[in-house]
C-alpha cells in the first residue's frame, strides 16, 4: 500500500511539474506578445507627421497617425513615382504640388516669392527642349547634362519642378536652405532652379548630383 500511494505522489508531482512549467512558458509567451504590442503601440503613437493647414496654408508637424480635421499630410517618404499611368500623365504630382504650395506660403511669410517657372511637360515638349539644348550645346552628353530626353526627364512624370527661373535664383537659393522642412530638394549641382520631392518632410535633402546626367541609364 506504501508503494502505492508513492507512485500516486510521484504521479501527481510529476503532473504538477509538467503544469508548472507549461503555465511558465505560457505566461512568458503572453507578456513577450504584450510587450511587442505595447512597443508597436508606442511607436504609432510618436510616429511625427507633417501636415498643411487648406486654410492657412501653415505647415506643422504632429505626433500623429493621421493629420487633424483641415490638413492635409505632405506625406511621409520622398516621392519617384507618377501617380497616373504615362498615357494619363497630364499634371504634377500632387504631393509635390501640396510641398510647393507649403513652402510657398512659408517663404512669403518671409518676404521671398516663389513660383513655377516649368513643372509638368508632356513627352512632345520635352524632346522639343532636348533637341534646341543638343542644337545649341553640340551633343547628346552636353545637352543631356541640361535637358534629358523625353523618357528619361523627371518633368513628364510630374515629378520636378522649375522655380523662379531664370530671373530669381535668390529666391530659389530660399528654397534650396529651407525646402528640405518640406520634402522639397534641389538636385543637381548645376541648376539652382530644380527641385524634387526627394525626402521625407523635415528630412535633410541627398547630395547634390553633378548634373542630370545622373538619370540616364
Amino acid at each position: 500500500m506504501a508503494a502505492y500511494m508513492a507512485w500516486v505522489a510521484k504521479k501527481y508531482l510529476l503532473w504538477f511539474a509538467v503544469s508548472l512549467t507549461f503555465f511558465i512558458v505560457t505566461s512568458i509567451s503572453f507578456a513577450a506578445v504584450l510587450s511587442n504590442q505595447s512597443a508597436s503601440e508606442i511607436t504609432i503613437e510618436q510616429s511625427i507627421i507633417t501636415c498643411m493647414n487648406e486654410e492657412t496654408e501653415v505647415t506643422e508637424t504632429f505626433t500623429a497617425t493621421l493629420c487633424p480635421q483641415a490638413w492635409i499630410s505632405l506625406g511621409e517618404s520622398a516621392i519617384t513615382e507618377s501617380d497616373e499611368s504615362a498615357t494619363a500623365m497630364a499634371r504634377v504630382h500632387p504631393i509635390l504640388e501640396l510641398r510647393f504650395q507649403a513652402a510657398r506660403a512659408a517663404a512669403a511669410s518671409q518676404g521671398v516669392q516663389l513660383y513655377i517657372s516649368s513643372g509638368f511637360r508632356s513627352i512632345e515638349r520635352q524632346e522639343y527642349l532636348f533637341a534646341e539644348a543638343v542644337r545649341q550645346r553640340g551633343s547628346e552628353t552636353e545637352a543631356a547634362k541640361w535637358v534629358l530626353p523625353g523618357k528619361y526627364s523627371h518633368h513628364p512624370q510630374g515629378l520636378a519642378l522649375d522655380i523662379n527661373y531664370p530671373n530669381d535664383p535668390i529666391g530659389a537659393q530660399w528654397l534650396d536652405q529651407n525646402g528640405y522642412r518640406f520634402g522639397l530638394c534641389r538636385v543637381y549641382q548645376n541648376e539652382w532652379w530644380h527641385f524634387e520631392a526627394a525626402t521625407p518632410p523635415g528630412t535633410p535633402c541627398p547630395a547634390l548630383a553633378l548634373n542630370a546626367l545622373v538619370d540616364l541609364p
